[in-house]
């Protein structure tokens, strides 16, 4: 891959000390408006759990037993502008790191920006989650079946849609010699659309059973 890249700059900051899930959360959401929705998923040794954080901090899941937050090993949040990378150590704590393009919305922390910084790409990708949406009895959630897979529980209202899925960006670092090679990915988002607004191109199994596609 070769090219010249001019997109927006991708910034990092990691928090100062170790953090607990539920401390990490509290650190990326503290700014967030009241209109504002930050959603993600959490990993543990029994379950793959999304989540929704409200504008005072307060974490809401469903379908997941026990305590997301206590029994998770890794965590992704985000809400289209920025997002959250944790991960556990031995003792429950673990790194933070919270990215986006404009440092003034990340949270207080040490700067661990590359550098050069990676530069995003000119184009999103959209991601295809394997089975079909159907109502949720919590607002705002839906539930997405398979036979193949384990029903989910996603934090996004599926109406006006057939199928659900997740828009990504590339960031791109380039050489001295002009080679362009992807970086890092940040999640945008997660929405409800018609499969006849996607069109595949490539598929494959991957956890949750996605398959990559892109808008036509």
């Amino acid at each position: 891959m070769t090219g010249s890249q001019g997109g927006a700059a991708l910034h990092a900051v990691r928090a100062a000390d170790q953090l607990t899930a539920a401390d990490a959360v509290a650190w990326f959401a503290v700014d967030t408006p009241p209109n504002g929705r930050v959603i993600g998923y959490a990993l543990s040794a029994r379950a793959a759990s999304w989540l929704r954080v409200g504008s005072d901090g307060a974490v809401e899941a469903t379908g997941s037993p026990g305590d997301v937050l206590a029994e998770a090993y890794e965590m992704v949040l985000f809400d289209g502008e920025r997002e959250l990378r944790w991960l556990r150590a031995p003792d429950g704590r673990g790194t933070a790191i919270a990215v986006g393009e404009n440092p003034a919305d990340l949270p207080p922390g040490d700067d661990v920006t590359a550098d050069p910084p990676p530069r995003r790409a000119d184009e999103t990708h959209t991601r295809l989650l394997a089975g079909r949406p159907h109502p949720h009895d919590r607002a705002g959630w839906t539930i997405l079946r398979s036979e193949r897979y384990a029903a989910a529980h996603l934090p996004v209202p599926a109406t006006g849609g057939d199928v659900l899925v997740v828009e990504t960006v590339e960031y791109l670092v380039e050489d001295e010699h002009g080679n362009v090679d992807v970086a890092d990915t940040r999640t945008l988002g997660l929405r409800a659309t018609t499969s006849a607004a996607v069109r595949v191109v490539t598929a494959g199994t991957g956890t949750g059973g996605e398959r990559e596609r892109t808008a036509s």
